[in-house]
């Protein structure tokens, strides 16, 4: 495991970060791993000293296109389609006093999650990156999961292998077909014009 490694993926992406000079990073640290009854993966550690809470930004994003930060996991979750091979990474917890707290989180979801389980970061849809504190998993939670034995799904296998799997991922957006065209297409008219059928 190497800090440096991930330091070096994310010099490719743009770093929103909020940090709070108030905030001692070791103490934190230190109260949350007493709070958890376990140690932090140093790496893991040493991204929340560094960079804190915060969320990454593509650097390729520019007039004509835009771009998200994802993730390839190693197994797929089922908010993803079955063509996407990527999942859109929100933002991480950090050590800040705020809404983006990563004791707050943990708190949030201590009665959701088994006690080796813990909040990192935040996907799409209300969907939670964890690591898994006993082996250093990174794992994806499904919040609408209806099967309790399956509602962890495998990222990476290290904090640094999650954060070397991230990539701009272009955003889809449909722009052949216009709001106009659709509203013809649903009209009577534009049905027997364009042979469009129910």
């Amino acid at each position: 495991m190497s800090f440096n490694n991930i330091k070096q993926k994310l010099k490719e992406f743009t770093i929103d970060a909020e940090t709070d000079t108030s905030i001692n990073a070791n103490e934190q640290l230190k109260e949350i791993e007493m709070n958890i009854g376990n140690k932090l993966s140093s790496d893991y550690k040493d991204f929340l000293k560094k960079y804190g809470g915060c969320y990454l930004e593509s650097k390729k994003t520019s007039d004509e296109i835009e771009y998200d930060v994802c993730y390839k996991p190693i197994e797929k979750d089922p908010w993803m389609g079955k063509d996407d091979d990527t999942q859109l990474l929100e933002g991480f917890y950090g050590l800040a006093n705020d809404h983006n707290s990563l004791q707050k989180a943990i708190d949030t979801y201590s009665d959701r999650f088994p006690r080796n389980i813990i909040p990192i970061a935040s996907s799409a849809g209300g969907n939670e990156i964890c690591i898994d504190i006993d082996d250093e998993k990174i794992l994806f939670w499904d919040h609408e999961s209806s099967h309790p034995e399956k509602d962890f799904f495998l990222i990476a296998n290290s904090f640094e292998e999650f954060i070397l799997s991230l990539i701009d991922e272009p955003i889809e957006t449909d722009d052949n077909v216009s709001d106009v065209e659709i509203e013809i297409l649903d009209n009577d008219f534009g049905k027997l014009l364009f042979g469009k059928n129910n």
